[in-house]
């Protein structure tokens, strides 16, 4: 019989017990004050028909029953109470002597009045409309989340370009742009060319395909353009004018920014293809929607290009398999080449950091190329810079794509973290050396120590909370190349419809 009973059956046959037994016990107590316990008996009996009455001749549905006897259950609470004060406030109730009546009148009351209030707001207002009004007050949360983000975008926006620094032209640039030539003086080729000057970033004698080093040696009035000047052989000095606007955004304006261009990818739109194209094209931002009103991303994804797109496709395919077990529906995603425009990638990385905070989780893909990804660490960066790292482990669900991924967020290094584009790491550098490198580093290397202690008790490599949870002791390392295409071969069915707005 108890086995047919289900967990919500139970639940209302405790509330039943509860409310009997204590309301006879009180009912056969030898005490003055009988009223208090005769309404007692008389709620109690009240609750008790109500809820059968439901169960055998209501057409409710068993949650919307156990909602009445949860209210039921708490009302009758709220009425124990309130009688134990009336007592002790008439003198029917024996008080020990030594001991404050008075505190214990006031906390029963409190006590009564803690239990009816909430239920009497629900009952009132309306569980619809006190829902919202919950859904707005964490809509505010979620907007300190994205001034945070924004905040971050205006550090990374406030970098100007200044007299004397090292600027890398492209290739193109030096050839294409609007440039002069004159032979190299005698003191100018006597001293060290621009690339190995002292510029504060990692493997600077290394050269940097596809750019040329220079220096900026003037920037005009309006910050329209600035000047460079590169030294191409032993022989021809190049100045090159390169015309980029440096107007500096406040946090408010980036926010707007970042809120307006904001776009997500649906599970039904990926594919093993396209994440194995390393190009971005305009067909791509077309797999891309604007979110709507009152939509969250679920997932931010932050990865290298640079790892197996593979593996990529498989981690996913597991994150997606349990989210979809727990939510009866697909996640949403933000990628980089997906959600930015590359025809204006310029002011898509300028609002980055807002886009960081408007998603629910980041997804980190670390492969074995993530921690040598400035991009990469700056993204883990905005995430760190306001938030505990407890907060941040139910924030960041992390599947590592080798063996060694999580030991190398160990020893995380921003020195050897690099970006493509030699004056991005440049400024990157420079906004990270102003909020403390070191302090940044230190919270890499203990988010890395802690998902790989879990690891190592078996608590797998798939980190999350609340949402995704743990996923047993799976290992997400594919031993080569063809086992995760193998993998990939049969992948999770994907939602063949639009994935419907969060609430």
């Amino acid at each position: 019989c108890f086995r047919m009973l289900s967990f919500v059956d139970l639940m209302q046959l405790w509330f039943l017990d509860v409310i009997l037994s204590s309301a006879i016990n009180e009912t056969a107590m030898d005490e003055p004050g009988i009223w208090t316990s005769v309404w007692l008996l008389v709620h109690a009996a009240f609750a008790v028909i109500i809820v059968l009455w439901l169960r055998w001749r209501s057409n409710l549905s068993k949650t919307e029953v156990f909602y009445v006897a949860s209210y039921l259950a708490l009302s009758w609470n709220s009425s124990y109470f309130a009688c134990r004060a009336i007592d002790l406030a008439l003198g029917h109730k024996e008080w020990e002597e030594g001991r404050q009546e008075d505190i214990a009148i006031v906390a029963a009351m409190g006590f009564a009045s803690l239990i009816l209030l909430p239920m009497l707001c629900a009952t009132l207002v309306g569980q619809r409309r006190l829902f919202q009004k919950l859904a707005t007050w964490l809509d505010h949360s979620r907007s300190r989340r994205l001034q945070d983000g924004a905040f971050m975008a205006m550090l990374l926006d406030s970098y100007v370009v200044e007299v004397g620094q090292p600027w890398w032209l492209t290739e193109k640039e030096v050839a294409e742009g609007n440039l002069k030539v004159k032979a190299a003086p005698e003191e100018h080729l006597a001293r060290a060319p621009y690339s190995s000057i002292s510029v504060g970033i990692s493997h600077q004698h290394d050269s940097r395909p596809g750019f040329v080093a220079g220096v900026v040696i003037a920037t005009a009035e309006d910050a329209s353009s600035f000047t460079v000047e590169c030294q191409v052989d032993a022989q021809t000095v190049k100045i090159v004018e390169v015309k980029r606007g440096q107007e500096v955004f406040p946090w408010p304006e980036l926010l707007k920014m970042g809120r307006k261009n904001l776009r997500c990818v649906d599970w039904a739109a990926l594919s093993p293809e396209v994440l194995r194209k390393n190009s971005s094209s305009f067909s791509d931002f077309r797999l891309s929607r604007p979110v709507t009103r009152g939509e969250v991303i679920d997932f931010f994804v932050s990865h290298s290009w640079s790892d197996s797109p593979a593996q990529k496709w498989r981690a996913m395919q597991l994150v997606v398999e349990q989210f979809y077990q727990k939510n009866g529906r697909y996640p949403t995603f933000w990628i980089d080449k997906f959600c930015i425009d590359q025809s204006e990638i310029k002011d898509g990385l300028r609002v980055l950091p807002v886009n960081v905070m408007s998603c629910r989780k980041m997804l980190c893909l670390s492969g074995k190329t993530y921690h040598n990804r400035l991009w990469c660490a700056w993204e883990l960066c905005v995430l760190l810079s306001f938030m505990s790292m407890e907060m941040a482990l139910k924030q960041i669900v992390v599947i590592a794509l080798s063996q060694s991924a999580l030991m190398e967020l160990t020893g995380f290094d921003c020195s050897k973290a690099r970006c493509y584009n030699p004056n991005e790491e440049f400024r990157l550098r420079r906004v990270i050396d102003a909020i403390d490198k070191t302090r940044f580093e230190i919270k890499i290397r203990a988010l890395g120590q802690l998902l790989l202690d879990r690891d190592v008790n078996g608590g797998g490599l798939l980190v999350g909370s609340g949402t995704m949870g743990t996923m047993g002791t799976v290992s997400f390392a594919f031993s080569s190349e063809a086992s995760a295409a193998s993998a990939s071969a049969q992948p999770f069915a994907r939602a063949v419809e639009p994935v419907e707005p969060v609430e």
